[in-house]
């Protein structure tokens, strides 16, 4: 159920309960939270809160009882994956008179929070998310009731619908095709694993299927391309059997795999590569390449569906819908 606006409290008010500027609350109303700490964007979310402040713009939304906004934060914009999501999303809201407004976690776990905590206080109908969070943590920031649904994260006791694929059977079924064409040795080239639970999955099938695994871990928001271009090569030489160089993420099958096409180490004989891919770049480079396909954009679709339905007053059960990866 939608706030109740307080007409007795003002901007003003909030400023003061949380000991910041007039300006510092504005910039936050408005999403401009580029140069803002995680801590002061509590304290205004809180004095909002408190104070049952509702901005004139969203209290005009509130007679009518709908924006016709539905939020939708990824992971990482510079990603494929996050901009064919994104894609699927819009074209599914637009046809219905709803408009997705994108919001970029830059993969940042305190972005992301930042961002739920404008979003919570905005007015947006509804929330599509490709989160980093948990759901407890999510649910508690937003401090409102509100149709959520998660995409490409599988959350453990979930209360949202969720649309996944399913990331540890194809990561497991790819790792398997390829030890028995007699590749022993895999090289996972990832982002940093404990970030989250997609990746995990990803490379539990890895091991579900293969003993003589090394994992390169890079961090999204610092690293070093020669380094990691220099330590890739190493773990692919330094074993003597066959090996396939798997990228958990594409963004890093694009950045590194090109290069060793070129210099002749990924020869497709004595070591091949594979990964999660949706774009056909990597594969005109080298059209023998097996690669793992997830249809960001069908997944981004489905979500949109189940958006609409809760919007419609539905009740949709938290349940997974599993759009399924292709190895080709």
């Amino acid at each position: 159920m939608a706030r109740k606006a307080n007409k007795n409290a003002n901007i003003k008010d909030v400023a003061a309960l949380a000991g910041v500027s007039i300006a510092t609350v504005s910039r936050f109303l408005n999403g401009n939270l580029g140069r803002m700490s995680a801590a002061t964007a509590t304290k205004v979310q809180e004095a909002i809160t408190k104070l049952n402040y509702v901005p004139n713009s969203v209290a005009r939304q509130m007679i009518t009882q709908s924006s016709k906004l539905i939020a939708v934060i990824v992971a990482n914009i510079d990603d494929y994956f996050s901009t064919e999501l994104f894609k699927g999303i819009s074209s599914i809201l637009e046809s219905r008179g709803y408009i997705g407004v994108l919001f970029d976690a830059n993969a940042d776990i305190e972005r992301e929070k930042t961002l739920l905590r404008a979003i919570g206080s905005r007015g947006f109908d509804g929330l599509i998310l490709q989160s980093f969070s948990n759901p407890q943590t999510v649910q508690e920031i937003l401090h409102q009731q509100m149709p959520v649904v998660s995409v490409d994260r599988e959350m453990d006791a979930c209360p949202w619908p969720q649309v996944v694929t399913d990331n540890f059977e194809a990561a497991k079924a790819a790792t398997t095709a390829f030890r028995q064409q007699g590749y022993q040795h895999v090289v996972v080239l990832t982002s940093e694993l404990e970030l989250s639970r997609t990746r995990q999955e990803r490379y539990r099938g890895i091991l579900a299927a293969a003993q003589d695994v090394d994992v390169l871990e890079v961090s999204e928001s610092s690293y070093n391309h020669s380094e990691v271009h220099q330590r890739l090569t190493q773990l692919i030489t330094q074993n003597d059997q066959k090996t396939v160089a798997f990228a958990l993420k594409e963004r890093w099958l694009l950045e590194f795999f090109p290069n060793l096409i070129i210099s002749g180490l990924i020869d497709n004989q004595t070591v091949t590569a594979t990964g999660f891919a949706d774009t056909d770049f990597i594969r005109r480079m080298e059209p023998k390449l097996t690669l793992i396909t997830q249809n960001p954009f069908l997944m981004g679709a489905s979500s949109a569906e189940i958006m609409l339905r809760q919007l419609a007053g539905e009740k949709v059960a938290p349940e997974k819908m599993v759009i399924p990866a292709k190895l080709q």
